[in-house]
């Protein structure tokens, strides 16, 4: 694997050379396997990379496994439903006990049925939130949509695309119906928790081209110190902390998993100088880029 950016894998068999997976999807733009049929052959770490498709995750049994979405460490409590979106940063240590399954696809796989599937799908934003907790209800019939769908997808004949196609759509409208559960929870939160949520999940999307608290204010359409005020009640942290913390965290990612020099880490989070990163990082860090990197 190349280190001198963070790998985007385009296709789904690609990414599954590049984890070791024995496994090759026969359909063009659609996948779905069980995380038990990943051993022996499967790598247990994958370092920060990004896809070209979407991914739907459910975990019967979470094991150690961990999950990092945007550098963010995804907690895997019990029944977790999680999503991947193109373009977000990904990267995983998979528990040797980890059950359950995974469904990857590209947008043409449902294109004809479904033209905008972030519209329709919300949980599928690189703003929304990337990891609900299912009841055992829902985990039971998410899970037996899976086991029909894994058993089609095992047996081909003339028309296991289309099937698969309608079955896709329906395990996503099933996603929809939990994610709205969420929602509505989420609806008892105060007026400040929202907006502190809302504001980090922004956060997540826009933190390389939008560094400045009034950027994200008028997005959410309340005023900066409205927006901190809130926030830093919520949080403990300003809102400028936390735009401030997660370019940090993208920095040391790149710095960690590519061979990308300083200047050139720097202008991809847009920083207007090399010097000006440095001075951040080490704000941050107590250390230099250079240092850090030594110190790996």
């Amino acid at each position: 694997m190349d280190k001198k950016e963070i790998p985007i894998f385009k296709n789904i068999n690609d990414l599954h050379e590049a984890t070791g997976y024995d496994h090759r999807s026969h359909i063009p733009g659609f996948d779905i396997f069980t995380l038990e049929s990943l051993d022996p052959s499967t790598r247990k770490c994958m370092p920060p990379y990004r896809q070209g498709f979407y991914q739907i995750g459910i975990l019967s049994n979470t094991g150690n496994s961990k999950i990092n979405i945007n550098t963010n460490a995804v907690k895997l409590e019990q029944l977790p439903l999680w999503f991947v979106v193109p373009g977000q940063v990904f990267s995983w240590v998979r528990g040797e006990t980890t059950a359950g399954y995974h469904i990857q696809f590209k947008k043409e796989f449902v294109s004809k049925t479904i033209s905008d599937l972030p519209s329709e799908f919300p949980f599928l934003k690189l703003a929304e939130n990337s990891v609900f907790l299912m009841t055992v209800e829902e985990q039971e019939s998410l899970e037996y949509d899976m086991q029909r769908m894994h058993s089609i997808f095992q047996n081909p004949h003339p028309y296991q695309e289309k099937m698969l196609e309608g079955m896709l759509i329906s395990v996503l409208y099933n996603c929809k119906s939990i994610y709205e559960r969420f929602k509505t929870t989420e609806s008892h939160l105060s007026r400040g928790q929202v907006l502190a949520q809302q504001f980090q999940q922004l956060v997540d999307k826009l933190y390389v081209d939008s560094k400045n608290v009034s950027d994200y204010a008028e997005q959410l359409n309340v005023t900066p110190n409205y927006l901190t005020t809130a926030v830093k009640q919520i949080t403990g942290k300003t809102a400028k902390e936390i735009i401030q913390r997660r370019v940090f965290l993208e920095s040391k990612t790149m710095l960690s998993f590519t061979g990308l020099d300083v200047s050139e880490v720097a202008y991809q989070l847009n920083f207007q100088e090399p010097t000006h990163f440095t001075r951040f990082f080490k704000k941050y860090s107590g250390t230099t880029p250079n240092k850090f990197r030594q110190n790996l």
